[in-house]
């Protein structure tokens, strides 16, 4: 075929030894699931367990007599989707190159057939479906008809070495290429343009463009994907390279799609825009940014609990980083080696380690801050959700002032997840706010839920401010959405991490009427709680361990249920902790968490003292919070954080200017910081 000379893939029949002996060896479980999954396509029975299949099912069905493509298992659309975006169809390809076993291929062909025959569409249909965004039907929608093409390419550059691929076989593929491109040229709108969806389709349309050039409107299709890419790099990533839908696994669907049209290009030696390759790389740089110490992604805004490390080894590789690789496999993961081969996995070995340039630090246009002590695999590590909701209200939960908090490496308080995208009670459990670790006010949400992908009244941040060096990180916000009651209030956070030892958490809230203002604090499902005389102790099966411990008497702390989900279609039962007063006028609560090991006594002490202005007039705890800390005997600080703006104070002995200020002593020493002004 014209033109078919000059084409490659990621993989090459010269590769099949390399990849099928390199996988085994490195990556037994992988090359286990995989096989299992085709073999279970071989029999028409369906699972999505693959870590970045976005709606997970761990529950196999079997289709008895022929597939239904539109079939919806326990009344999920989320499956039907899964279902036709076929990720076993790129599986059935790597299984007949792992094992040589003809019914891989025979599988392949055959569920292409019946999904070509079942699955017709005319270019007339898909003008026709205009008004429904070009949704022609449920098995021809955009997205997952960008990622079952790419699915579909990836099966066949393994399966068309099978002596049961002949001419029939390669003209009904072609034919459903041509297809598949016609529909992706077409069916692109402006809400593509601004939402991941346009990344699936664009990405499909790319590799069909680029690895297909005989195909009539190849040329035209190529340009238009290119223009596609850049003007969303444009549109859907932020300078920090956080994707503007704010969800760890969108990010990571979008710098997926983003990352194969940029190797098939350096393989072609095609040039793509600069733009391209330099938004892939700031997304990596954000992955790594947020990145937990066991090498997972947070879960907020409907996101899993998936192992990131694979995206972080990829990127090393394309752009021979050696701080993605610090945080990345040791060696080149399942699927790198499908795409780098030999060559990539030479290079990867001998890449050198290297220790990111930042450790805390915060992405100002997402609104996302972290905090780390170091990067080893038992750090402490928080990390602050400070920025608006996502730009499309689509994935965005309510989790507005949210934070995560890994100890020792360890998870203690994470976000709940999102379960489930259907239209039920539990979408919204998951969504509003109240299952997140954040503050709410006479149990209202901070935002509106209208349903499973829509927000009224979506609140806006506000105060917002970040700082950090050697001995702190700080990180303050607030947000608009209890300006909505009759009586209107005002939230603050205040978050200071004093190095490595612990973090005072300061919630304010302004109001005219009483109201009753509540914090959430959600454990990872293996914490366990203990209730002591001014704390509660958290303990995980390791060694690690936590004290909560509220500083304001009128505080009372209950222990309730709730729910964790960790990946899609699963949920397990946990532990929170709600804090509850009420209040007028000025309300506040302060609350220490203290990281401790198990095996060690805490030798830890908090309290509140007086502070006195420049004239030595003492100041209410409406005008300012004043903490002692002492720690290991002659080791202490003292905290102020005004609540009247920047101000001059005399506490402990000592006189400071600022808004929120910090005191170390040791022995005689005495160092002072103004975290803010």
């Amino acid at each position: 075929m014209k033109n078919r000379e000059k084409v490659r893939f990621f993989y090459s029949p010269g590769d099949r030894d390399f990849i099928r002996e390199n996988c085994t060896r490195y990556w037994p479980h992988e090359v286990e699931e995989v096989i299992e999954r085709a073999a279970l396509a071989c029999e028409n029975t369906f699972v999505f367990t693959h870590r970045w299949d976005m709606e997970r099912c761990e529950e196999p069905y079997t289709f008895k007599n022929g597939i239904d493509w539109t079939f919806r298992f326990h009344g999920d659309f989320e499956w039907t989707v899964n279902l036709n975006r076929a990720r076993f169809m790129a599986e059935l390809g790597q299984a007949y190159w792992l094992t040589g076993e003809e019914r891989f291929a025979a599988s392949f062909i055959r569920l292409m057939n019946d999904w070509i025959r079942q699955n017709p569409v005319t270019e007339e249909e898909i003008h026709q479906s205009r008004s429904r965004q070009y949704n022609v039907k449920d098995t021809w929608r955009k997205l997952d008809s960008g990622i079952r093409i790419t699915n579909w390419i990836k099966g066949f550059f393994c399966i068309q070495e099978s002596k049961q691929w002949g001419e029939a076989e390669q003209e009904a593929f072609v034919r459903a290429l041509e297809l598949h491109g016609l529909y992706l040229s077409i069916a692109y709108t402006p809400h593509d343009r601004q939402s991941n969806w346009g990344f699936l389709e664009t990405n499909g349309l790319f590799q069909i463009a680029l690895l297909f050039p005989e195909i009539e409107g190849a040329p035209q299709w190529l340009r238009l994907a290119e223009e596609r890419l850049e003007t969303m790099c444009e549109l859907q990533v932020f300078e920090d390279g956080m994707h503007n839908e704010q969800s760890p696994m969108y990010h990571h669907e979008v710098l997926h799609c983003l990352f194969e049209p940029v190797l098939l290009a350096d393989i072609h030696q095609h040039p793509l825009p600069k733009k391209v390759r330099d938004t892939l790389n700031t997304m990596f740089t954000a992955s790594l940014s947020w990145v937990k110490p066991d090498g997972r992604q947070p879960m907020i805004s409907d996101s899993d609990h998936t192992d990131i490390r694979d995206v972080l080894t990829q990127g090393a590789v394309l752009y021979q980083r050696g701080d993605l690789k610090s945080r990345g496999y040791s060696v080149l993961d399942y699927e790198g080696i499908w795409y780098f081969g030999e060559d990539g996995m030479r290079n990867y070995q001998e890449l050198t380690n290297m220790e990111p340039a930042f450790c805390s630090t915060h992405l100002s246009q997402s609104g996302y801050s972290v905090m780390r002590t170091d990067w080893s695999d038992d750090a402490h590590y928080l990390l602050f959700d400070g920025g608006h909701m996502d730009i499309i209200r689509a994935h965005g939960h309510d989790d507005f002032l949210h934070f995560d908090l890994t100890v020792f490496g360890t998870d203690f308080l994470i976000d709940t997840g999102r379960y489930t995208y259907m239209e039920t009670p539990e979408r919204r459990y998951f969504k509003e706010s109240f299952q997140h670790n954040t503050t709410s006010v006479d149990d209202f949400s901070i935002s509106v839920y209208e349903n499973s992908w829509s927000w009224g009244d979506a609140a806006q941040p506000t105060n917002v401010y970040w700082n950090t060096s050697q001995a702190f990180d700080y990180v303050q916000a607030g947000h608009n959405g209890y300006r909505r009651l009759e009586d209107p209030v005002d939230v603050l956070r205040q978050i200071l991490f004093v190095k490595p030892h612990y973090w005072i958490i300061v919630d304010t809230f302004y109001s005219q009427a009483e109201h009753e203002f509540q914090q959430h604090f959600h454990f990872d499902e293996h914490i366990a709680l203990e209730a002591a005389s001014s704390a509660v102790n958290a303990r995980a099966d390791k060694e690690a361990a936590l004290n909560i411990i509220p500083l304001e008497e009128a505080v009372t702390v209950e222990e309730q249920a709730c729910w964790i989900s960790k990946h899609y279609n699963q949920k397990a039962p946990s532990r929170k902790l709600t804090m509850k007063q009420k209040g007028k006028g000025f309300t506040k609560f302060v609350t220490a968490l203290v990281p401790y090991k198990q095996n060690e006594s805490p030798d830890f002490s908090i309290n509140t003292i007086e502070t006195f202005d420049s004239r030595n007039r003492k100041q209410s705890e409406n005008e300012a919070t004043a903490i002692e800390v002492t720690r290991g005997g002659d080791e202490a600080e003292v905290i102020v954080f005004s609540h009247q703006g920047p101000f001059s104070f005399q506490c402990s002995g000592s006189q400071m200017t600022g808004d929120v200020l910090l005191l170390k002593r040791q022995g005689d020493q005495e160092q002072t910081w103004v975290v803010k002004v």
